[in-house]
């Protein structure tokens, strides 16, 4: 083999982060998160630690790269909902239908174990889980005349909470059926309801 064709490593024009993500979540649930380096990474994908280092500036940010593409399915199933039909009703189907497809890609199960398990991940997940959480905040306000902004950001992230323990519960086993007839059970006891006005707080 002339030295044109051996395999290049470091430097690819794009970098596959849903084949990084898989491969570093083998080795993580295999050793344990602290226990892999970026070199343990690098070995494991083909990939340069400088490369590596570029894409992802913490090594906790490799966990998160299936959240845009979560994001983008909620959004496009929350753009079909249609206008008649209750907010909280609306939530439910367009979360499920976001997750209905690969919902753990690209790392099946093991992301479930990795992430609930391993403290430095379950710090990042806030941040990470906010384009997710923006999207339905918006959809939220919009569907539900009256609520705040703060008000309906807490709904989103009540949103998230629950559909994340519903896919914990289907990854460990805990849950009949797939991961979306899990996530629709839990939501479906969520409703958002606008407060009566003679409720007095004070």
């Amino acid at each position: 083999m002339s030295s044109s064709d051996a395999p290049q490593r470091g430097r690819p024009s794009v970098l596959d982060r849903a084949a990084v993500a898989t491969a570093t979540f083998r080795l993580w649930t295999e050793r344990g998160y602290d226990a892999v380096s970026w070199r343990d990474i690098s070995e494991a994908t083909g990939v340069s630690v400088r490369t590596l280092v570029r894409h992802f500036a913490h090594k906790s940010d490799i966990a998160w790269v299936g959240v845009p593409a979560a994001t983008r399915r909620l959004r496009d199933a929350l753009e079909n909902m249609p206008a008649d039909l209750p907010v909280d009703e609306s939530a439910r189907r367009a979360i499920v239908a976001s997750i209905s497809d690969d919902p753990m890609k690209p790392a099946g199960t093991d992301w479930i174990r990795v992430v609930c398990t391993e403290p430095e991940l379950a710090g990042s997940a806030p941040a990470a889980y906010r384009p997710w959480i923006d999207e339905l905040a918006g959809f939220i306000a919009r569907r539900a005349p009256g609520i705040s902004p703060a008000a309906a950001t807490a709904v989103a992230s009540g949103y998230q909470a629950a559909t994340f323990a519903a896919l914990v519960a289907w990854g460990e086993g805990r849950s009949a059926g797939d991961a979306a007839e899990s996530a629709d059970e839990a939501l479906g006891w969520l409703a958002v309801r606008r407060p009566a006005e003679e409720i007095n707080l004070t």
